[in-house]
């Protein structure tokens, strides 16, 4: 067997970037994965007379090419950026429950508030701060919390990671019972339970909130 710098074991998203990235850094790299094609979650299979996907095809993290987010960077260093075509999806997710509600969420904040206010009028003005949450909660749980996890010290997560500390442990349901009163709001905004394989009483907030 040849000698490798490095060994990736798995040819879906992540082995794939891992294995390109270290190849393109100069080295030797062996990519090995056991299906009979690369791709992981990006793949499909045929049964019968029907395709199923075996997770989203979608990514969030790309951004605009004005204002680049992460992924955009990764794909740049990667040299693939000029072979890739992005589409853009305009909406999050539609919620459907017959007799009840039949609404799409637009892929934006504002989108978001504006038809959920719409919808449920005497909720409106709890939207913002719960989409606030989300947010700053997101930028604790990827940028403070590791950083002051890494310190040991209990006091500097408590600092620096309040709403982390506060909201990001406690179950989904727990913190949508909190922020809202309708029953069936609190299911729109729910609704990638189902993504997780948890129900909200057993779903941390903090895995649906980065969602959001």
């Amino acid at each position: 067997m040849k000698d490798y710098d490095a060994i990736v074991i798995g040819a879906g998203n992540a082995g794939l970037s891992a294995a390109a990235t270290l190849q393109r850094g100069g080295m030797r790299t062996l990519l090995l994965e056991r299906h009979n094609i690369p791709g992981g979650c990006a793949t499909s299979f045929v049964r019968g007379d029907y395709e199923f996907e075996v997770a989203l095809h979608q990514l969030s993290g790309l951004g605009t090419e004005d204002q680049p987010a992460i992924l955009r960077h990764v794909f740049d260093s990667m040299g693939i950026s000029d072979k890739v075509d992005y589409v853009e999806e305009h909406h999050l997710y539609r919620y459907a429950v017959p007799g009840v509600i039949d609404i799409t969420l637009p892929a934006s904040v504002k989108g978001i508030i504006s038809v959920l206010s719409e919808a449920f009028p005497a909720e409106a003005d709890k939207l913002k701060p719960f989409l606030d949450l989300c947010e700053v909660l997101t930028l604790e749980a990827y940028l403070a919390y590791p950083r002051a996890k890494a310190t040991g010290d209990p006091e500097v997560i408590k600092k620096n990671c309040r709403n982390f500390v506060k909201y990001g442990l406690r179950n989904a349901k727990d913190v949508l019972d909190e922020f809202f009163d309708d029953p069936v709001l609190k299911g729109v905004l729910g609704g990638y339970w189902g993504y997780m394989g948890l129900p909200l009483k057993e779903l941390p907030f903090s895995d649906l909130g980065v969602m959001l």
